[in-house]
């Protein structure tokens, strides 16, 4: 199924992902030392760790909307004028940027409850995997807004 644009419960679960993800990045290695004093002195979950989990429990609740949401929505298909070797990229940055977002909550969760420095360590390397998404997710808006294609216009809104 596929809809001409994103609606607007799709577009704005997209940014709000957005902004909390973004938000992640600045409470990660708080939540690292914690884990690690937890494990190594047995110290309790206090004020940071608390905030990034909860913010990745909101992550994960909002991609569970977002998957609903695709599946009853569709997406927009790409522009006619889209090489397919790009539209194939593309599709599997978004299919990568889904799984991600996740897994990676899923993963935090799982190292908390379970102290299990491997699964730890993993989700910390998600975080990075995802900043080679977002970076090359960004590279492709800035195609597109060079193109003047419309795609932006699809998640953003319209723009007049």
């Amino acid at each position: 199924m596929a809809a001409e644009t994103y609606s607007t419960a799709q577009r704005t679960a997209h940014w709000l992902v957005v902004a909390l993800v973004a938000f992640q990045y600045f409470t990660g290695e708080g939540m690292a030392r914690a884990f690690d004093g937890v494990v190594e002195d047995g110290a309790a979950f206090t004020g940071n760790a608390w905030v990034h989990g909860l913010i990745g429990s909101a992550i994960l609740l909002t991609m569970l909307a977002r998957v609903a949401l695709r599946l009853r929505r569709g997406a927009p298909p790409p522009p006619d004028t889209e090489p397919g070797a790009i539209q194939i990229v593309s599709r599997g940055n978004h299919f990568a940027f889904y799984a991600i977002l996740l897994a990676m909550p899923l993963a935090g969760l799982a190292a908390v409850l379970t102290l299990n420095e491997t699964v730890a360590w993993l989700h910390g390397l998600t975080s990075k995997l995802l900043l080679a998404l977002i970076v090359a997710h960004l590279a492709g808006a800035i195609w597109h807004m060079s193109k003047r294609d419309g795609v932006i216009r699809r998640m953003v809104g319209r723009v007049t």
